[in-house]
């Protein structure tokens, strides 16, 4: 062991070896690779499905504290809502981080295939270091010129035809598996290039991993139980930017490196989206109706708020013209002036009419008048 990572290089260089053997093809190597990995981390799959599980069946519960504190976002109330759940967590025996695992452990797959991928002399046929500069140096002074990003493909790729004649300098290629890594037009040990003339094939596999992506992650999405909270958030603006940026920084990573690591990531998202189905099968979401939510309240104390009653007072509006009593008033004493005018015209007419007629008679002239008359 020449270095402490080949712990992990080794055993994934070995699975690759077995690959290549049963199948005699890198493109398909790389599938059964994939195949195996997602078998052996497939434990990790089934505990993020069972998280789920648990988070779903916790549904009610956690709708009701929320329901609590509702209408309350003052930082003292917040803390104590999160304080809250946390205990219920922890009484449920529920880790809401439980199903990172298999996402956190993925980055460093790669790495490690990103390393077996361009050291296949080291890793998959298993030659020592020492007789890898060996061959590089003998290689070179012969005039031969090696790619640095890529010298160990560049030497298995320059003595394939010929093994035989190197294993004086190397003694260890006498029984190892020297792949080819040209699959049709692909050659997969090479890193993709933009070029129309000629055509660079490997241009496609990015193009592939990206739609393979949003593919996968959509229908992901749907067979992934998403708690309200969440929801909301998959629907914000920056979950959807989130969604598009990771394939396309895939894409930008694909152009910085052997395109076998393009292909595991197909295969990968392939399968990983077939895993996730599966596993929502054989350990479904359990589903609650509106009673359970109220049960829940119930357990959590969680007080009814009753309907704030109806003001059936008209709204006063900041103009006397759409004000009602206002109106009224106005309209109360517009008639009262009207009356009053009225009384002064009537007291005005009658003593006119006093001024212009004959002179009233006195009672005590009543009789003598009649007399006269």
């Amino acid at each position: 062991m020449e270095s402490i990572f080949d712990i992990l290089y080794i055993p994934m260089g070995y699975l690759i070896r077995l690959a290549y053997s049963l199948t005699d093809n890198y493109l398909l190597a790389i599938l059964l690779f994939t195949f195996v990995m997602e078998i052996i981390l497939s434990p990790f799959g089934i505990k993020q499905q069972k998280n789920q599980v648990k988070q779903a069946s916790l549904a009610p519960k956690i709708a009701a504290i929320r329901k609590k504190y509702a209408g309350r976002n003052d930082q003292a109330t917040q803390q104590k809502m999160q304080n809250e759940l946390m205990d219920m967590y922890q009484k449920e025996h529920y880790n809401p981080a439980g199903g990172c695992g298999t996402l956190l452990i993925q980055f460093p797959i790669i790495i490690c295939l990103y390393n077996v991928v361009i050291n296949p002399l080291r890793y998959i046929c298993n030659v020592p270091k020492a007789e890898i500069e060996a061959l590089k140096t003998f290689l070179t002074e012969s005039g031969v010129t090696l790619d640095i990003r890529n010298e160990q493909i560049a030497i298995i790729n320059h003595i394939r035809e010929n093994v035989q004649s190197f294993t004086s300098i190397a003694p260890s290629l006498e029984n190892a598996v020297i792949p080819n890594f040209t699959v049709g037009p692909f050659d997969l040990s090479q890193i993709p290039e933009i070029s129309f003339s000629p055509f660079n094939w490997l241009m496609l596999i990015p193009v592939i991993t990206f739609v393979v992506m949003i593919l996968s992650q959509k229908i992901t999405q749907k067979f992934t139980y998403q708690s309200p909270e969440s929801a909301d958030a998959q629907n914000s603006a920056s979950m959807k930017i989130m969604m598009w940026t990771m394939p396309l920084l895939s894409v930008y990573i694909e152009f910085q490196m052997a395109a076998a690591i393009g292909v595991y990531w197909i295969f990968r998202s392939i399968i990983s989206t077939l895993e996730r189905i599966l596993f929502s099968k054989l350990f479904p979401v359990p589903k609650f109706t509106e009673e359970d939510y109220k049960a829940a309240e119930r357990e959590a104390n969680v007080k009814e708020k009753k309907p704030k009653k109806e003001n059936k007072a008209p709204v006063r509006s900041l103009h006397h013209i759409d004000d009602e009593e206002y109106i009224a008033r106005q309209e109360a004493k517009a008639k009262a002036l009207e009356a009053e005018e009225a009384a002064e015209r009537e007291a005005a007419g009658e003593t006119t009419e006093a001024k212009n007629g004959a002179a009233p008679i006195k009672n005590d002239d009543k009789s003598t008048y009649k007399n006269k008359k």
